[in-house]
């Protein structure tokens, strides 16, 4: 009876919000919800890929996917790049996004600035003498 009494007290305290982060899914763990086959764990590798896109978008040179790429496409491409890559799963799940979008479509990124061009130092005329 004085359990029931502190139930509310105890549901507020574990329901309270915690700030979420982009990298506390490991390519492991991002694997996992990638490749199964229950369609809410594909529908939380879908909402982690298409955030971590959105949060790279106020990047320097965010990852870019073409125009007529599907959420589910760029979804079904990290799947697929875990699969194929051991190594990814040892990574954060943002840099493996990253990762991905780049491997599958390399001419879609941003390109690097070239550095400014210098101005060659001027040349010093000369101002000869006619003699004559």
């Amino acid at each position: 009876m004085a359990l029931i009494r502190y139930l509310p007290a105890l549901a507020a305290v574990v329901l309270l919000p915690s700030p979420a982060r982009a990298e506390w899914m490991s390519g492991e763990q991002l694997q996992e919800a990638c490749s199964a086959k229950a369609p809410v764990d594909r529908a939380m590798c879908l909402s982690y890929v298409i955030g971590v896109l959105d949060g790279f978008r106020s990047a320097e040179r965010p990852p870019k996917v073409p125009d007529d790429v599907s959420a589910g496409q760029v979804r079904d491409v990290v799947a697929q790049y875990l699969a194929g890559h051991d190594e990814a799963l040892a990574l954060q799940g943002r840099e493996v996004v990253k990762a991905a979008i780049v491997d599958a479509w390399p001419e879609s990124q941003p390109k690097a600035a070239p550095p400014p061009k210098r101005k060659a130092p001027a040349k010093a005329v000369r101002k000869t003498r006619r003699r004559g």
